[in-house]
């Protein structure tokens, strides 16, 4: 299968916006891939109350939409590598505790970011990153964790996992929704989402979706959670450049894979020592 990358520019509020290289199909890149640096919505859903979903929050950069997010703990938040590649954590915000993406709950700045040294924005290959807040979250019923998988767990096939964001719910229009959107979909193991990408998929990813198609992570979904049973399992990393067609589930990044890391940067006191280890 021949790899090709794509630019798309996208109009937001009259602004323009300077696009990025982006994987052979669709990178579930900067929530509003469509509107503001590709988003990815929700295709097939419906919407969602933030008190089920607790750990859900919305990333944006100087104040606009961008991506999604998990809280992991208090003082720190889940997401893509591709989400925050060459961006200043300056220019980022997280708002946590509302299923609206343009009011309420708690806003906090993002003072640091670590990703894997590995992560390759042109492949997306160790698409996970991980923010630190510059004020802990105070928790509630609206403002949550989500635990995270071990190191060791494997993904099942068929399992019924659910996919929550504010990207696209429609494919062939860029309106993004106001409200969190939630759509469940079957997990893929990784030797199965190569049936559909070939050696796109490294590992580190694995799939959910339909074969059929019809429902699907989009534009402006990147970097949130896929949860199965309290647990997140995937952060919303690519995809098809048509959001939910048939034959092209989306593609998450494995987060058992990359369990250890992840506790490594939570509990190291000098967080910029912290390096990926195979």
């Amino acid at each position: 299968m021949m790899k090709c990358f794509k630019c798309h520019c996208v109009i937001f509020m009259s602004l323009v916006v300077i696009c990025n290289s982006i994987p052979r199909y669709f990178d579930r890149h900067r929530i509003f891939r469509l509107n503001y640096e590709n988003p990815l919505r929700i295709i097939g859903g419906s919407p969602a109350n933030i008190e089920d979903y607790p750990y859900q929050v919305l990333l944006m950069i100087d104040d606009l939409p961008n991506c999604g997010g998990s809280i992991i703990q208090e003082n720190f938040v889940l997401t893509a590598a591709h989400c925050i590649y060459d961006v200043d954590p300056h220019h980022l915000t997280i708002r946590a505790g509302s299923a609206n993406r343009t009011t309420g709950g708690q806003v906090v700045r993002i003072t640091s970011v670590y990703y894997p040294d590995s992560f390759n924005i042109d492949t997306y290959d160790y698409d996970v990153a991980i923010l630190k807040l510059e004020t802990p979250l105070v928790l509630n019923e609206q403002v949550g964790t989500i635990n995270l998988p071990s190191p060791d767990y494997d993904i099942e096939q068929g399992e019924i996992a659910i996919a929550t964001g504010w990207g696209q719910t429609d494919p062939d229009d860029s309106t993004l929704p106001v409200i969190l959107q939630k759509v469940e979909l079957p997990e893929i193991v990784t030797q199965t989402c190569r049936n559909y990408y070939g050696s796109l998929i490294t590992n580190r990813m694995f799939c959910a979706g339909y074969k059929e198609g019809g429902k699907d992570t989009c534009s402006g979904d990147s970097g949130g959670p896929l949860t199965a049973n309290g647990y997140q399992l995937g952060i919303t990393s690519w995809g098809s450049d048509r959001c939910a067609q048939s034959g092209s589930p989306g593609v998450f990044t494995k987060v058992a894979y990359f369990r250890e890391y992840i506790d490594d940067i939570l509990n190291s006191v000098d967080h910029s020592k912290v390096i990926f280890n195979e």
